[in-house]
Parts: structure tokens; sequence; C-alpha cells
């Protein structure tokens, strides 16, 4: 009995379960990430997005230095104010450049995010946007202003993406939570979203044995501020490609005492694609995080909206209803539950053994009387 518990408490300390009182809930609204991955400097050396380990097109890449390569990262950013013309939560304006912030380097290109736990805000949370029972409805709509350079990265390498507040667009969704868009027609992107909530006594359980972290359990000598499996799966590969080729792609975060791959080194990061890709990341520490939120995301074909201007295209997100479910993780068997549990074992097989010792001879021999 003891083994019993003491193996459930090491192995099963934790289990989720679902739960449905919603009126006091508060959800993250979900973060809004917009992504530029290639530009025409760029795509003079690469048709596809260099960050996603893919072959050069030009000859002449191999001569290229890695200051000239981060020279073409730089032709990637846009100033916020250059292409985000208006933004709206809930019918309420607000300056989209004091919610849209740079995001580092993933691997995608250029992003700028807004509702993430990945921005800084002074040392507060970057997540602004909630619903709870006094938010009647989820709306964010965002007007992207057209002209003539935006034109040239929407059609060719600009990208949205809807993400919990913890995920960045890498390079393994991408392509998955990519939104369409199109010049004088708003696309409207429905879901809907359910959150993690986890008791106070699961941070006292030992992260192997929950086989989960929190933003704030961040890795030894970890890049990023907040840890999330995105980030440490980020994390892991700029340490391969340091260890296989000594430098790392431009096109991702550059490390302190690292440096950015020259186009001939470039060849070497794109040989060893599999290996800096495919394996398990479960063996470099990389779990899974405790909280977040799971979407569900339909994205709708653009459609026409009011404005008869072209140079506008309209992003209109909505929660098509509140969330009236969640995942609870709690704790199963926590340390005082042991303590009760070992003692009542002991206490009743020893404690009938000790009983079991005096008293038998006691009847046989003293008590016979009582017997007979």
């Amino acid at each position: 009995m003891i083994n019993n518990v003491v193996r459930n408490y090491i192995q099963y300390p934790v289990a989720l379960t679902t739960e449905t009182t919603y009126i006091d809930w508060q959800t993250p609204f979900p973060a809004i990430a917009f992504c530029i991955s290639s530009t025409s400097a760029i795509r003079k050396y690469f048709k596809r997005n260099p960050g996603l380990f893919t072959n050069y097109s030009n000859p002449s890449f191999l001569r290229v230095s890695s200051e000239d390569l981060l020279s073409l990262y730089q032709t990637m950013r846009v100033p916020c104010k250059e292409f985000l013309a208006e933004c709206t939560w809930n019918n309420m304006k607000f300056n989209c450049c004091n919610e849209f912030q740079e995001l580092r380097k993933t691997g995608v290109g250029y992003c700028i995010a807004a509702n993430s736990f990945h921005l800084k805000d002074n040392g507060k949370s970057s997540v602004h946007f909630f619903v709870n029972r006094t938010v009647k409805y989820g709306d964010l709509i965002i007007n992207i202003r057209l002209d003539a350079k935006m034109k040239r990265y929407l059609f060719a390498g600009f990208t949205v993406h809807i993400l919990n507040n913890l995920q960045l667009p890498i390079f393994n969704n991408v392509e998955k939570y990519e939104i369409r868009l199109k010049a004088g027609k708003t696309t409207r992107v429905e879901f809907t979203m359910k959150d993690t909530f986890n008791e106070d006594g699961v941070k006292q359980i030992a992260i192997e044995h929950r086989k989960c972290r929190f933003p704030g359990e961040k890795r030894a000598n970890y890049r990023f501020d907040v840890y999330s499996s995105d980030s440490c799966y980020l994390e892991v590969i700029i340490e391969r490609m340091i260890k296989l080729c000594g430098c790392v792609n431009f096109y991702y975060l550059v490390p302190r005492g690292a440096r950015a791959c020259n186009g001939t080194e470039m060849l070497c990061i794109i040989a060893n694609k599999a290996s800096i890709e495919m394996q398990s990341f479960k063996d470099e520490g990389c779990l899974p995080d405790c909280e977040g939120t799971s979407l569900i995301v339909n994205r709708l074909e653009p459609y026409e909206y009011d404005s008869p201007s072209q140079l506008f295209t309209r992003l209109h997100f909505t929660l098509l209803s509140h969330p009236t479910m969640r995942y609870r993780r709690y704790v199963v068997n926590d340390l005082l539950d042991v303590i009760v549990s070992v003692g009542s074992a002991v206490g009743l097989f020893m404690g009938a053994s000790i009983l079991n010792i005096f008293e038998i001879p006691y009847w046989l021999f003293v008590r016979r009387d009582r017997i007979a």
C-alpha cells in the first residue's frame, strides 16, 4: 500500500479535468501577429523564405557576407505606422502601434504582434485584451494601409497569424495559421477558444513530474524573456545550428557570443536541415506549456466591406461565443495526502502486529478462565 501511494505521488501527481463555471472566468483574447517574410532584395537569392532552410537560387549568394545578409533582413523592417491605419477593440479605437510591437527573430521574418506574453511593456504584462462577464463580445478590427510599398509585401511575403498568447510564428506553424488578405475587402476570422487553468498547488509539483512548464520557469541560459514550447524550440534550433555549423541563419536570433552565417556557411545550414528540424525536442527539455488557450479558427473568404477604397484591407477577428468550458489542472496527490496515507497504513499494520504479540500469550496463559 505504501509503495502504491508513493508511486502515484511521483508518477501521477496532477490530472486534467473540465469545468463549466464560466461566470467568473477571464480569458485572454488571442495574439495577432503580422510578419513580412521576404522582400525583392531577398528574393534575388531565395525563391522561398530562407528561415525555412530553403536552397538559394542565385549562385552569387555564396559570396555574400554575414553583414550583407543582416542588412538584407533589415529591408523587411517596415514601421508600424506605415501599414497599420486603424484599430478597434469592441467599437473602441486605440493606437495600433502602442499595442503592436516587434517580436524577436523567430525564423519567419520581421514580425510585430499584439496581446502576446513575449512582448515587453515596462516589466508589466503586454496582454491587455480579455473577455469576461463584463465584456459582451470580443471583436478586433484592423485596417491595413496598402500603398505601393505595402502592396509589394502583401502579394509576396506578408502573412497574418492568430495564435494563443504564448505561441510564436515559427517554421512549423507559419503556414498552418496563415490568413489571406485582399485589397479593398474584409477578411473575417471567426474562432472559439478554451483556456487552461492551474490550481495553486500545481506549481509546487516538480517540473519533470507534472510534465509542463509555466512561463516563468525558464531553462538555464534561456535567451527569451518568457518560456513557451515555441520559444524553447527556437532555442534548440539555434543551439543545433551553432553546434553543427558554428553560426546562425540570419533569420534567427543570434545569441551573444555567436555570429550570423555568411553565404558559404549557409550551405552547411541547408545541408543539416533534417538534423536541425526533425529530431525530437523532448530530449532537449522542451515540455508543453502549463498555461495557454486552445483555438479553433474558421477563416472566411475575403468579402467586400463599406469602404470603396482599394487602398485598405480590413481584418475582423471575432469570438463566436464566450468560453463555456475550460481545462483545469489540479493536484491529485499532494505531500499531505502521502503523509496521511502512509501514516494510516503504518498505524494499521504495525499496530495490529504489536497488539497480536502481547494479546495472544495474554489470552492463552493469563486469562484462560475467560476463554473457558
